[in-house]
């Protein structure tokens, strides 16, 4: 690619990441945090926590459990909280800008993310940009999956070299920590991450992200819930409510609602299939990004909900972590296409580099 081109896809993925970032924030503030789960869920526990200052109060405020997931771990909630500290009453437009900055940490997460591939800037800058301009961002404004995804996107930017160097062995697993913290399907993807790194021959790393996720994250929230709640939240799934059936309405909802991005998902394999050498590399990361995926989707077969519905509410936040996390490896592909060289070729560190060099003579 020559300098000039480079330079244009710079600006081109810059603005779009402005863009993106800017629209999120414009919809965000227009109706401030007040849409569906936030008002049920992620308000409603952040007032409380603010008015009682006790994680005891979560369950208060809905001690059956009908509508508000007191099960959901509460970082979300805190970090709403923690926000609006500085004004009397708790304010939901007060904490509203936390959308635009989610949405541009996620987006300069996914940047480093594809940097750690070895991805040249351009097209590193394109996989932010793509985060960043993600529907999520302007439908779902003050739902937990805008930091859950900033928690994966960082794990994302470290599994590389886990297994390899301690220090990012230890970020991925405190990251996947805080992501089991944020939701349940946090906990989802750090278990899916040990086991892909295990498979890797990376036990070591897999055992610590394990760990931390479990004895860190699900087990104390757990005995939270067990010692706080009046009484044990129904949860929108049960082993009792198994049924092959629930899972194939699922599915029949989920390629309907998915139509309109069938050819999205065609140019996406169609990159892979002209990116062999990428593929081939990132395997790892696919992999992650199938199991994670095909787990929540799995889990629709456990609904005690009616599929179709919980299906057609839930299927596009249910995808939107495995998607972020592919597009640093689609910008791999994509960079691969261009240049002919998949991400993790060096590249030369000077135009001399590349021309030949004189034998040595021999002594």
């Amino acid at each position: 690619m020559s300098r000039t081109a480079s330079r244009l896809l710079v600006t081109a993925a810059a603005l779009l990441l402005v863009f993106g970032v800017s629209t999120a924030a414009v919809v965000a503030m227009r109706e401030p945090f007040a849409l569906n789960d936030y008002t049920a869920i992620w308000g409603l526990k952040a007032r409380a926590l603010y008015r009682t200052g006790s994680v005891a109060g979560l369950f208060r405020v809905d001690p059956d459990g009908a509508f508000s997931h007191p099960e959901y771990p509460p970082l979300w909630p805190l970090l709403l909280t923690v926000a609006t500290r500085a004004r009397l009453p708790f304010d939901d437009l007060v904490v509203t800008p936390l959308w635009p900055l989610l949405a541009l940490a996620a987006s300069l997460l996914a940047v480093r993310a594809a940097r750690s591939l070895r991805v040249a800037w351009p097209f590193a800058l394109l996989a932010g940009a793509t985060v960043s301009l993600l529907p999520y961002w302007r439908t779902y404004p003050g739902y937990a999956e805008g930091l859950l995804l900033v928690f994966v996107l960082a794990a994302a930017g470290e599994a590389e070299r886990a297994g390899e160097d301690a220090g990012a062995t230890l970020r991925l697993s405190v990251f996947l920590t805080l992501a089991a913290w944020t939701k349940p399907e946090g906990l989802v993807a750090a278990l899916v991450a040990a086991a892909v790194l295990g498979f890797a021959k990376r036990g070591r790393a897999a055992l610590l992200v394990c760990l931390s996720a479990v004895l860190l994250a699900a087990v104390p929230w757990a005995l939270a819930v067990r010692r706080l709640a009046p009484r044990l939240p129904p949860t929108d799934f049960a082993f009792a409510a198994f049924s092959p059936a629930n899972l194939g309405v699922a599915l029949s909802t989920l390629v309907s609602e998915a139509v309109p991005a069938a050819g999205l998902l065609l140019a996406g394999a169609g990159l892979f299939a002209l990116a062999p050498e990428t593929l081939r590399r990132r395997r790892a990361v696919l992999a992650w990004a199938a199991v994670y995926a095909g787990a929540l989707i799995g889990s629709f077969a456990f609904t005690r909900l009616d599929p179709a519905w919980h299906a057609r509410w839930s299927w596009d936040r249910i995808l939107v972590v495995p998607l972020a996390v592919v597009i640093p490896v689609l910008a791999e592909a994509l960079a691969e296409c261009v240049t002919g060289r998949s991400g993790a070729a060096p590249l030369p560190a000077s135009p001399e580099a590349t021309l030949p060099q004189a034998p040595v003579p021999a002594r």
